[in-house]
Parts: C-alpha cells; sequence; structure tokens
C-alpha cells in the first residue's frame, strides 16, 4: 500500500487485506502508474526534546536548548542533514545512517500530567 500526495510517494505500507478481502472490494479498479520518489532533497518536521535534541533516521542532533518545544524544518539531502527554524539554516549536519525516514509528521506534545493535591490530614 502506498500512500502518495499528487502523485508523490510520501511512505509504503503493508498492505492490511488479505486476497479474499481484496477480492471483495466493490467498485476495485487496478492501480495507476507508481507514484515517484519526491524530487530533489525530502523536508520533514521534527519537534526539539527537553534536552535540545531531535531524532531523524535514527541519527540524534543536538540543536541546543534554546529551541526547546520548537518545531524545527529537517531537509535530509544524501549526505547531511539540514535543520531550519522558518527560513534561518540553525545547523548543517553529516549524515551517518543510511536509514529511510519513517516518520513524516511531528508527533502531538503530550497533554502536562494533572497531579492530584496532597490532602492535608486533620491536626
Amino acid at each position: 500500500m502506498q500512500i502518495t500526495d499528487h502523485g508523490v510517494l510520501l511512505r509504503s505500507l503493508p498492505n492490511p487485506l488479505t486476497p479474499t478481502g481484496m477480492a471483495r472490494i466493490r467498485d476495485a479498479r487496478p492501480a495507476g502508474p507508481a507514484p515517484a520518489p519526491p524530487a530533489g532533497p525530502q523536508r520533514v518536521d521534527r519537534r526539539i526534546s527537553s534536552r535540545g535534541a531531535l531524532v531523524i533516521a535514527g541519527q540524534k542532533i543536538h540543536v541546543g536548548i534554546r529551541h526547546v518545544g520548537a518545531t524545527l524544518a529537517v531537509e535530509a539531502a544524501d549526505t547531511t542533514f539540514r535543520i531550519y527554524d522558518g527560513d534561518q539554516l540553525v545547523t548543517e549536519v553529516a549524515r551517518s545512517t543510511t536509514k529511510p525516514i519513517a516518520r513524516h509528521k511531528v508527533r502531538k506534545p503530550e497533554p502536562p500530567c494533572r497531579t492530584i493535591p496532597a490532602q492535608r490530614l486533620p491536626a
């Protein structure tokens, strides 16, 4: 199963249907031409951790404490990762992994933990 956006391949996933399940789909038709891989460097967003780092394709990159909680754009080329804050280049790091980028969207931040206030005991 391939997910595309205007003919550009975003990601491939295993087909969740069995052969009998595929035969039961109504109005099924053959797929069109295979989607083209994205042209040029791939650009994804990442949220900076509380320690000032992000992980992309299994590689941890430190961008600094001042970017904590920010969502930065990462441009993945063949040999480097370029991290942008808006249009400004923050850093360029050599790529040390050959893994493909598995996640293309930023995870939503977790809601803050609600703690129950301690109850006061009668004196």
